[in-house]
């Protein structure tokens, strides 16, 4: 009988002892060492690459195209209100500043003539780049403004000659090149920003599946 009780003890004691080493504190386990992190998985070559929601801040397919076409009349049309509209300004102002508006005669007054020059170049100006800008262009208003001004003060400057022929001419061309200077320069500042746009580096994170279903994410780029 007691030997009976000895075979059973042991059994138990043998039993018992696997299941009491998962009790164990936590400053024994620390003993037995660090664990071992799993190895690296290289990216198989069979992924998919799809772009995530996430859009570059700049693109060439978010830009609209620019109609380069209807700006030249639509911009000649709105740029002539703003002449007509700068002119009055820059003449009142001009005629304020030398005097003229004194009733004296000064139509070849340099001070005057310089101040008409410049406000039809504003009004032409701005006139240009809101029409550029409504039609999808991307030019700046500083280089509308430079050639409008490189077009409108020359001409402006020569109503005060002394010589009746040089002062028509310039009259004449007060009409026309402001609208070509504002123009050109709308559309060289447009050209270099689109370059700009194209030759910046775009990167978009992206999302894809391998064959056995396993999700991966990284980044693509274009630079």
């Amino acid at each position: 009988m007691k030997t009976c009780c000895l075979i059973a003890l042991f059994a138990v004691g043998l039993v018992g002892m696997p299941a009491s080493g998962q009790h164990l504190p936590e400053s024994e386990r620390a003993e037995e060492g660090p664990s071992v992190p799993p190895p690296l998985v290289s990216v198989p070559d069979d992924v998919v690459e799809t772009p995530a929601l996430a859009s570059p801040p700049v693109s060439p397919a978010r830009t609209r195209r620019y109609r380069r076409g209807a700006h030249i009349p639509l911009g000649i049309l709105l740029g002539g209100g703003g002449m007509l509209v700068g002119g009055m300004a820059g003449a009142y102002l001009g005629s304020s500043v030398t005097g003229c508006n004194d009733g004296s005669s000064c139509e070849r007054e340099t001070g005057l003539t310089l101040s008409l020059g410049v406000g039809m170049a504003l009004g032409v100006a701005s006139g240009v780049y809101l029409t550029g800008q409504w039609l999808g262009g991307e030019g700046g208003f500083g280089y509308t403004l430079l050639g409008a001004a490189l077009g409108a003060v020359p001409s402006a400057l020569m109503l005060s000659s002394d010589s009746d022929d040089v002062a028509v001419l310039g009259g004449l061309g007060l009409l026309v090149t402001p609208f070509v200077g504002a123009l050109f320069g709308f559309g060289l500042s447009h050209s270099a920003t689109v370059r700009e746009s194209l030759s910046q580096a775009v990167v978009v994170p992206t999302l894809g599946r391998t064959r056995d279903g396993s999700l991966v994410t990284g980044l693509a780029g274009r630079f």
